[in-house]
């Protein structure tokens, strides 16, 4: 959908990955002048609350990734085919929607419900393939460029701006398809395609947290961590200093 057929949205994950939770859209409205949309499966219109699903996904809280399979939140039917954005097929979602320009600053935001269909359900490697690729020009490369274009810019003002990167190397293994005994180790490499859809999912975060604060000053929650414990040779010269 959307003006003039424009919106192509598609989603990047991991290879393999069969519940997809979220999908991108990007498209030029005029010059220096973007709509970029993230787009986040509606669990909420098949799970209500109160309900034997709502209780023992709260009480699982997230599904737990292991090496070689995964301990689901939800019933597979929801989480692998009815809430997830596979490619082609309609499925229902909460869109944040912005107009930015072409550094990427919010002109205006929407939110919606809506219901999309994703055009390409991308690996990692596949998006990055397609960025990489400069005799791809077709409408969907097109767009994951204008994602990736912003998405430095996002970055480099989240860095200038102090944020962290708290990110350490994530380990991959490669298990025998009999015994599952682990026969590889690798590192997982971090490339501009996981960069792109980090920066977007961030915004709406922060996007999203702001219209609800402004819209329930009262009833908005802000999640403190509590403050860091000192380093424990600090702790240990206070102990000593303390026990002498």
């Amino acid at each position: 959908g959307g003006p003039s057929g424009k919106v192509l949205v598609c989603s990047v994950d991991p290879p393999g990955c069969v519940d997809i939770d979220d999908a991108l859209h990007a498209y030029e409205l005029a010059p220096g002048k973007y709509e970029v949309g993230v787009h986040i499966a509606d669990v909420g219109h098949f799970i209500k609350g109160g309900t034997a699903i709502d209780a023992e996904a709260a009480a699982r809280g997230t599904t737990v990734y292991l090496v070689n399979k995964r301990i689901d939140m939800v019933p597979k039917r929801l989480g692998e085919d009815l809430c997830s954005l596979h490619e082609k097929v309609d499925r229902l979602a909460f869109s944040c929607i912005w107009e930015v320009d072409a550094e990427a600053n919010i002109l205006s935001s929407r939110y919606e419900k809506t219901v999309i269909r994703s055009a390409g359900a991308l690996s990692y490697d596949e998006a990055q393939a397609r960025l990489d690729d400069t005799r791809l020009d077709d409408p969907l490369t097109a767009s994951l460029r204008i994602l990736n274009t912003l998405a430095k810019q996002l970055k480099a003002r989240r860095m200038a701006a102090g944020a962290l990167v708290l990110g350490s190397p994530e380990v991959r293994f490669v298990l025998d398809s009999e015994t599952s005994d682990p026969t590889d180790v690798g590192i997982y490499k971090h490339k501009d395609a996981n960069s792109m859809v980090e920066e977007f999912m961030l915004l709406a975060n922060c996007s999203v947290a702001a219209a609800t604060t402004a819209a329930f000053p009262k009833c908005a929650m802000l999640r403190r961590h509590p403050p860091p414990l000192p380093p424990r040779g600090r702790r240990g010269c206070t102990w000593s200093r303390t026990t002498l």
